[in-house]
């Protein structure tokens, strides 16, 4: 990554003009910084349900339609044999949006004993807990964006991927809290994590800022009880920590959640507006909001508990309906923004009981970006 840490400026009117220009970009996260590539990772495993490629596939549309470089590398991981299938999503996009992606299919191999991957293959849902191995199985790459299928970006992926930088020194992953409120346990408690100022917390897993560099150094401690050494993010860590709360584990959420309960240092808090999920707007109690995503505007939608599916809260099926008959047209304005805002303010969405009210939360991300780049042709 390079920071331009000195720029020079020619006379007044240019530093007025670069102020100018801050301010039409204030919804970006990071001005002055030069990133690296952004690097999506999916996993996308065929079950009993067919849906996580076509969310794969609109998550990665997503990202695209809201990329801000001229290219962004996606990496899937399938079903054995079902490579080809994957690959066959994306030739249906135009050529120039296939241009935007820098694509790489590959199988599900977990780096497990045999007897451990007939375990957690399965666990949640088909292939879900591979995201655990990804520090062994990308052993060549430093850092990725994990996210689960079931997601959309609202804002540019670049915005997410530069909260890299902040992280400390020592902070490996990066994942935003599951509600808002403090859950008033024990701090024992291995399935919650202690969050500085904030009490006990639990994180949703389902974007997941992974610097690899860093969790495959030996970093990571457990109880006392458990061992007295350090591992790396490995199946020497997880699978102690899996045996030993396994009465408790209802998917990899939870093994990532007492990971992390036992190292609160190596996590980074992302803000709940890129992982902004049904809880947050399920009810009035302002404890469980995601204030920064009412003020800003939700950056992810997640459609977690099949909410772009059923009428549960169906503001977050009208979002992902939006994106779904979205055609490449180069008008994003109309064919994109206008279609969701249409669907999304209609009376039965606008005043239901769960997440009605809300629409300004999901629409203003997404507004700013196409009130700045009205066309898919723009030039990035």
């Amino acid at each position: 990554m390079i920071v331009l840490g000195m720029i020079h400026y020619e006379s007044a009117s240019d530093i007025l003009s670069e102020i100018d220009e801050t301010a039409r970009d204030v919804y970006h996260e990071t001005k002055l910084v030069q990133m690296s590539k952004v690097h999506l990772v999916v996993v996308a495993c065929e079950g009993k349900s067919k849906s996580a490629l076509d969310e794969a596939h609109n998550m990665i549309k997503s990202a695209v339609l809201l990329s801000i470089d001229p290219k962004i590398k996606v990496t899937i991981f399938t079903n054995e044999g079902n490579e080809d299938h994957v690959r066959s999503l994306f030739l249906s996009w135009p050529l120039s949006a296939q241009e935007r992606i820098q694509l790489n299919v590959r199988t599900v191999h977990y780096p497990l004993p045999p007897e451990e991957v007939s375990e957690f293959r399965d666990w949640w849902g088909p292939c879900a807990s591979f995201r655990l191995f990804l520090p062994e199985v990308l052993s060549d790459v430093d850092s990725v964006v994990y996210v689960d299928s079931d997601v959309l970006f609202l804002a540019p992926p670049q915005d997410l991927w530069s909260h890299f930088e902040k992280f400390t020194e020592h902070q490996v992953g990066g994942l935003a809290p599951r509600v808002g409120w403090d859950f008033k346990v024990p701090g024992s408690n291995p399935n919650f994590i202690l969050r500085a100022g904030a009490g006990m917390t639990q994180v949703n897993s389902g974007v997941f800022l992974m610097n690899l560099t860093r969790m495959r150094e030996p970093v990571f401690n457990t109880a006392e009880s458990i061992s007295l050494n350090s591992f790396k993010w490995d199946k020497d860590l997880l699978l102690p920590l899996y045996y030993r709360n396994k009465k408790d584990m209802y998917g990899d959420q939870n093994l990532i959640n007492t990971a992390f309960h036992y190292n609160p240092e190596l996590i980074y808090f992302l803000p709940c507006r890129w992982n902004y999920h049904h809880k947050f707007c399920f009810d009035a109690q302002s404890e469980r909001s995601c204030p920064e995503a009412d003020e800003m505007g939700a950056a992810i939608a997640h459609g977690n508990a099949k909410t772009f599916y059923n009428n549960y809260s169906p503001v977050f099926k009208a979002i992902n309906d939006g994106f779904t008959k979205y055609n490449w047209q180069n008008d994003l304005t109309e064919h994109l923004f206008r279609e969701i805002e249409k669907r999304i303010r209609d009376p039965s969405i606008e005043n239901h009981e769960h997440c009605g009210g809300h629409s300004e939360t999901f629409l203003k991300t997404l507004r700013i970006f196409v009130e700045k780049y009205k066309t898919l042709d723009r030039v990035i």
